[in-house]
């Protein structure tokens, strides 16, 4: 889902949190909207393949351009992290 549509998903208030997700191939982190039925909507660009942002500050500053929501972060290697 492009940023736009993220945008007037949030203005709905369909939107109930974002996830920042470690995405392991790319060694960067991508932004999946969650809805009130528990559907993903990753950000995506105009061809629909997933963006991913090089830090998690830039991962969780995309889901303040997007709107204000909860944002949880799941690390593929949150074991690593401790």
């Amino acid at each position: 889902m492009v940023l736009s549509e993220c945008r007037q998903l949030m203005a709905d208030q369909a939107i109930v949190e974002a996830k920042l997700v470690h995405d392991f191939l790319s060694a960067g982190w991508s932004v999946h909207f969650i809805d009130h039925e528990g559907n993903d909507y990753p950000i995506t660009d105009t061809y629909g393949i997933p963006c991913s942002y090089d830090s998690l500050k830039q991962a969780q500053d995309m889901v303040q351009q997007v709107g204000k929501c909860p944002i949880t972060i799941d690390s593929l290697f949150r074991f690593a992290e401790r």
